[in-house]
């Protein structure tokens, strides 16, 4: 049985998707949880304390999905993390919903996305550069390409998702990842694209 504390924190992150943090007061998330308002109160002081009570615990969340880092030694591993992070998106879509009003409003979450991003981006650049050495992924024909190709995934992970919700398509996880692999694939060496072959394609194409 949920304790008020995570009643509250639950009906929030609802609150938040259906109607945007800006536009939730704490008299809806009150009536919505079953509690009076001072009940509230006496667990947060406020809507910021509860905004960053729900961003803390999905941040957290988000670290441990991506901590299934290099699990395996091919593409598959590149696949496997598309997977895992759109599902933990598909899960906690509240999060891309209200992305622009953390932004704005909330630079200690806002910090702790920039650093998550980051990770994101460095577990990317260290997968093009051990599918180089493994022949899977050509060298660089122009220096940085490497670097704007991770930058182009990065992008995507973030945006997709919110660019299908906003133009009122239903976000598939094939989609998704379908958009990601193409930015690879003119990357991909002959060696590459005949694992892809093998690995990718049976089970996203």
């Amino acid at each position: 049985m949920l304790d008020t504390k995570q009643k509250i924190i639950i009906t929030a992150e609802k609150q938040f998707y259906e109607h945007g943090i800006a536009n939730v007061r704490l008299q809806q998330i009150a009536d919505e949880a079953g509690i009076s308002v001072g009940n509230l109160a006496y667990h947060f002081k406020n809507k910021e304390a509860i905004v960053n009570a729900v961003y803390d615990g999905l941040l957290e969340k988000f670290s441990s999905t991506l901590s299934t880092y290099m699990q395996h030694h091919n593409l598959l591993d590149f696949d496997t993390q598309f997977s895992n992070i759109f599902h933990f998106f598909k899960a906690n879509d509240y999060f891309l919903n209200n992305l622009w009003e953390i932004e704005r409003t909330y630079p200690a979450i806002k910090a702790e996305w920039d650093n998550i991003n980051n990770k994101i981006l460095l577990q990317l650049k260290k997968r093009v550069e051990l599918n180089v050495k493994k022949g899977m992924i050509e060298p660089e024909r122009f220096k940085g390409s490497h670097e704007l190709l991770a930058q182009s995934m990065l992008l995507t992970i973030t945006y997709w998702i919110p660019q299908q919700l906003l133009k009122g398509k239903l976000a598939k996880e094939e989609n998704f990842k379908k958009a990601l692999w193409h930015l690879l694939l003119p990357y991909l060496s002959s060696k590459g694209i005949l694992e892809f072959n093998q690995i990718i394609v049976p089970v996203n194409f």
